[in-house]
């Protein structure tokens, strides 16, 4: 049992090899509904949720509060699926989420650009001149908008385990290779990497619940998770919300303890209350 995260390039087949690994293996496969999943698990309206996802960028951004946001809620929705293992997911950058998690398969999907312009050309009714078009925007605003939610990592080789070129024509080839390698005994789960999926999905449930709370929706706390202890870490702006951020926090299912020696009345964050 594994967990597989695929990036792709658009007009790569990435999405159907994607499906096609989850049918094959029996997994639970998790696309971009993922986004509307986290805005139903936290209460947050799906447009807004998609309107961060999906907005062109020209270029690197600064940090502002829809990006943390978003990916506070995207990460503890995704974590929630893969303490679960026996889940694929494509595309947004997911694949960072997992990286040191041992049985989790990182998998980079491209092809040539004259061959996702020939196939956008086919699925879009679309011709030459009108898909390279598309297909170089897409292109663009993919590497600017990912980068922005996730950092430059989600575009490193290094940082999968397998890049794939799927010049040739035959999505199930590629979807055989995936199988086999998900299948392998090197990804299967261990007591280790098992427990690090759980910390890391109660760590972001606390992120998430925080974010949630009208009180100290506007802190930016680390949240750290080991076996149901959890460590807060970073300013705030007093001691109430201090107090109410400890308390949101050992509300959330599955935290045994909470750690907030870390979490400091930030003078600057004083001045301007």
């Amino acid at each position: 049992m594994a967990i597989v995260a695929i990036s792709r390039q658009m007009g790569s087949e990435g999405y159907t090899i994607a499906a096609g690994v989850a049918k094959a293996l029996n997994y639970d496969y998790v696309d971009r509904q993922m986004v509307v999943n986290a805005a139903k698990a936290y209460d947050v309206r799906a447009a807004d949720l998609a309107r961060v996802a999906d907005q062109h960028l020209s270029g690197w951004q600064a940090f502002n509060e829809e990006r943390l946001r978003y990916r506070t809620f995207l990460d503890a929705a995704y974590y929630k699926f893969a303490e679960k293992d026996n889940v694929v997911t494509a595309g947004r950058g997911i694949a960072t989420l997992v990286h040191g998690i041992t049985h989790a398969l990182r998998i980079r999907i491209i092809a040539p650009f004259e061959v996702r312009v020939t196939r956008t050309m086919t699925k879009e009714n679309l011709d030459h001149a009108k898909a390279t078009r598309r297909v170089h925007a897409y292109d663009e605003d993919v590497t600017a908008r990912i980068g922005y939610l996730f950092g430059p990592a989600w575009m490193i080789p290094e940082n999968y385990d397998l890049v794939i070129n799927t010049a040739r024509d035959d999505a199930e080839l590629y979807t055989d290779m995936v199988v086999a390698l998900a299948s392998h005994p090197r990804f299967r789960p261990t007591p280790e990497s098992t427990q690090l999926i759980k910390d890391r999905s109660l760590a972001a449930q606390v992120r998430a619940a925080i974010a949630q709370n009208d009180q100290t929706r506007s802190t930016h706390l680390e949240a750290t998770a080991d076996n149901g202890n959890v460590t807060l870490k970073g300013p705030v702006w007093n001691v109430a919300v201090r107090d109410e951020v400890m308390r949101v926090a050992k509300e959330v299912p599955g935290v045994l303890s909470v750690s907030g020696e870390e979490v400091v009345i930030s003078r600057f964050h004083s001045l301007l209350g």
